[in-house]
């Protein structure tokens, strides 16, 4: 995060609804590490952070996840992205390991998605058009068309023959007629990219494609394909089985009894998954 967007981020935290009240006085520091030395635990889970800034604002402290996300400050934890406060441990569940883009304003259609399909429920994915898993993904999805809308977005990141095949896609999308963007989709979901030009194009608006790059940076993704449910929840890498993770389907148990042949079985399959 740049200074600006930290000062940027601190002004909108000082200035909500839920600003800080004057602070009471504080007990010496070490009545509060004995304090938590012997509290009794109840519960506890990760949050989904990855660093931890310290900012400081006049006499206000605030201490902010790198990506800008989640904010502490008088005692509270809040989820910048919904403005709204994490009290509890089911919280962290229901907002902070999950992104409501539309708690966010965040439109699929910005980030020059490709959509596929025509159901009620939206489902972001990002992909890069030469990743294999990404093409799972894709060749899964096309049997869903009907209860999702899937917004594909593309973002370049297996090296320069992929930077170059976003390009000339992304800015193909950019065209007005809905033949050029049929036949961006079709590239898509088949992943055929012959007879792409090698050279950028002279004329394109890049807009989307930045902020697409941009939102994957903001959402920390670590590799593709990253999916977000209508519900919000995320999946990183290509799920099993498509349809059931959308659902949120239980995964079924593993079989109790154990024999030399399915102890095999089980291995193999845990070494190829990916």
């Amino acid at each position: 995060m740049t200074p600006r967007q930290i000062s940027l981020l601190i002004a909108t935290l000082l200035g909500t609804s839920i600003a800080l009240a004057a602070n009471p006085p504080k007990p010496p520091m070490s009545d509060i590490a004995a304090g938590l030395l012997s509290i009794k635990i109840d519960g506890m889970q990760d949050l989904p952070i990855s660093g931890l800034k310290m900012v400081k604002s006049g006499e206000q402290t605030v201490f902010i996840s790198s990506n800008g996300r989640f904010a502490f400050y008088g005692g509270k934890l809040m989820d910048i992205w919904t403005q709204q406060e994490i009290k509890e441990l089911a919280d962290i569940d229901n907002i902070a390991n999950r992104i409501h883009l539309s708690r966010m304003k965040l439109k699929a259609d910005d980030l020059g998605a490709v959509t596929v399909g025509h159901g009620k429920g939206q489902v972001l994915v990002f992909i890069d058009p030469r990743c294999p898993y990404c093409g799972k993904v894709m060749k899964d999805l096309q049997a869903l068309q009907d209860q999702y809308t899937f917004k594909l977005v593309m973002v370049p990141i297996l090296g320069p023959e992929s930077q170059n095949v976003v390009v000339q896609l992304a800015c193909q999308l950019g065209a007005s007629d809905a033949k050029t963007k049929d036949a961006v989709r079709d590239r898509l979901l088949k992943q055929d990219y012959t007879g792409l030009p090698s050279e950028p194009p002279v004329q394109c608006n890049k807009e989307p494609l930045q902020k697409a790059v941009v939102t994957a940076k903001l959402f920390d993704l670590k590799g593709v394909p990253f999916l977000i449910a209508p519900d919000g929840r995320t999946h990183s890498g290509a799920p099993e089985v498509l349809a059931d993770w959308l659902a949120d389907k239980p995964k079924p148990s593993p079989s109790l009894a154990t024999t030399p042949d399915t102890n095999a079985q089980n291995t193999n399959a845990t070494e190829k998954k990916p």
